[in-house]
């Protein structure tokens, strides 16, 4: 445990300062070229994929997308967007992470999560809600902080970044009186969220690297964790009907990489056959992604002077 927590402490520095880049830098050409024939093997047996990777071990460095640009269902995915906006709220003075909620039993939803096994009313915290929305992807967490955000707070940030496609228009098992349209996220969208988090500019370095803590404590562990478990990977997963999804940081020194895998099963409409079919393709591409930047080494110390 305490070789897991000092990695975790170095990754969560890792996450708004790179390491200088390895000599033998991040080439996405390389990884792309690796990844594609993944990517078509699954389009071939009826899962449409996309993959977006950007090199965050160097300012401007490369973004690639393969695979379909259409938009996917986001399921939890887009809890990253909420997240985003409360930690922005956070350093502008109008939220405090220990402010208290209660949840009552009116607002506890199904799906993932562990506060619908708590004794109501629960008292806790805007922190714990947010922990608990990234870590265990706690479904009535993420409804009690987007009542407390607002939808319109969370659009905001998504047209400050200019994105297009991402919407968080509903909350999470949104019941048949809403009537608002359904979320959605592409993978340039999810990819360009990861980068303004990461890099520093969009939150303070103490909400980025709050961000970095949680997520490098994703206890899913159906998609990247399943193959990656130990390894300096900050995610978040998502997955609902026939999508399943991984996205997140792959923080190998001097390589650290924003890796995207969005994932669509055509060849059924049932969930647990669709993740079955889909969690594999998932992990093979975290898994050839992280062993790519693995191999390609450590940054070399900087010579005393």
């Amino acid at each position: 445990m305490a070789i897991v927590a000092a990695v975790l402490t170095v990754c969560v520095g890792l996450f708004v300062s790179p390491a200088t880049a390895d000599p033998q830098k991040t080439d996405l050409k390389q990884l792309t070229g690796i990844v594609q024939p993944l990517v078509d093997d699954a389009a071939a047996h009826g899962v449409r994929v996309s993959v977006g990777l950007a090199d965050l071990s160097r300012p401007n460095g490369q973004s690639a997308i393969l695979g379909s640009v259409a938009s996917y269902n986001p399921a939890s995915v887009i809890k990253l967007s909420l997240l985003a906006t409360l930690m922005r709220q956070v350093d502008r003075g109008l939220i405090s992470l220990d402010a208290p909620v209660t949840v009552s039993p009116y607002m506890v939803v199904g799906g993932s999560g562990t506060i619908q096994n708590e004794h109501m009313p629960f008292n806790t915290t805007v922190r714990e809600l947010a922990r608990r929305m990234v870590v265990v992807s706690d479904n009535t967490a993420t409804n009690v902080l987007l009542y407390y955000v607002g939808i319109p707070t969370v659009q905001a940030l998504l047209d400050d970044l200019g994105l297009k496609t991402m919407k968080f228009n509903r909350q999470m098992f949104p019941g048949d009186l809403i009537t608002a349209p359904t979320n959605a996220i592409d993978a340039a969208d999810t990819l360009s969220l990861l980068k303004a988090t990461y890099s520093g500019r969009l939150l303070s370095r103490t909400s980025t690297d709050q961000i970095a803590d949680w997520m490098l404590h994703q206890e899913v562990d159906t998609k990247f964790g399943a193959v990656l478990a130990g390894k300096p990977i900050a995610h978040k997963t998502g997955e609902t009907g026939n999508v399943t999804h991984d996205v997140g940081y792959f923080l190998v020194p001097g390589h650290e990489t924003a890796v995207v895998v969005l994932t669509e099963v055509t060849t059924t409409t049932s969930y647990n056959e669709a993740q079955r079919i889909g969690n594999p393709i998932v992990q093979n591409i975290g898994l050839a992604v992280y062993d790519h930047l693995h191999g390609l080494g450590h940054p070399a110390p900087a010579a005393a002077g």
